[in-house]
């Protein structure tokens, strides 16, 4: 099974990312760190999405990494070596 990797998996456009992959047979490992809670405040807070995906998603692993942190996201890279990666993670604001 190939793997890749979805940075902001627990947003709007990232768990539809996740869902589609999913359903073509990947398995996801999602790197998300609710960042929205902070700059938005409980409103804002996406771990709704994220708790959604890991129950309802058997190929779903997340991975509570800030993707400004290089080497929380180098070491991921080398231990899921995945097949790719998109990257959805924005701070719209």
């Amino acid at each position: 099974m190939k793997n890749i990797i979805v940075s902001g998996s627990s947003g709007l456009i990232g768990s539809e990312v996740v869902s589609f992959f999913h359903n073509q047979g990947y398995r996801i490992h999602g790197v998300d760190n609710n960042q929205r809670a902070f700059f938005f405040g409980p409103q804002g807070d996406t771990r709704w999405s994220q708790q959604r995906l890991v129950s309802t998603l058997i190929n779903y692993e997340h991975h509570e990494i800030d993707i400004r942190d290089r080497q929380g996201v180098l070491d991921l890279i080398r231990t899921i070596r995945p097949s790719g990666i998109i990257h959805t993670a924005a701070q719209p604001s």
